[in-house]
């Protein structure tokens, strides 16, 4: 019986430990979503794991990052496959329209993701809303 009680026991202290530290992380989670929300700058950039994938046979050519008074972006510019407009990498991409991406668990910010051509290329920014 000895084995048996002491078996309850450690699965209780095993379960009580990973609910306390479950609820810590959520509260850690929330709080920096929070403190994004709150202060953020102008300043703040999404990190670089919220860009687009480039698809095969197109080249990312510059990588950058601008600024304005409604805060800065990150931006990339692609040069298109041979015989690629810029116009149908963006629709391969995804990005035909600005699209507006929720929260992930290590982002706790929504964050814009839009694209227009130029010259040639297309670029590519995202940043928070």
């Amino acid at each position: 019986m000895t084995s048996r009680t002491t078996l309850r026991r450690r699965t209780k202290h095993v379960l009580v430990a990973a609910s306390v530290t479950l609820g810590l992380l959520s509260c850690l989670w929330v709080l920096s979503c929070l403190w994004l929300q709150v202060f953020k700058t102008e300043g703040e950039l999404p990190p670089t794991s919220r860009m687009p994938q480039v698809p095969a046979g197109a080249r990312i050519t510059d990588e950058g990052m601008e600024c304005a008074s409604g805060g800065c972006w990150r931006t990339i510019t692609v040069v298109p496959a041979p015989g690629q407009s810029p116009e149908d990498l963006a629709h391969e991409m995804g990005l035909s329209e600005e699209l507006s991406l929720p929260p992930t668990l290590f982002d706790p910010a929504s964050v814009y993701v839009g694209a227009h051509a130029r010259e040639g290329k297309l670029v590519v920014h995202v940043g928070y809303q």
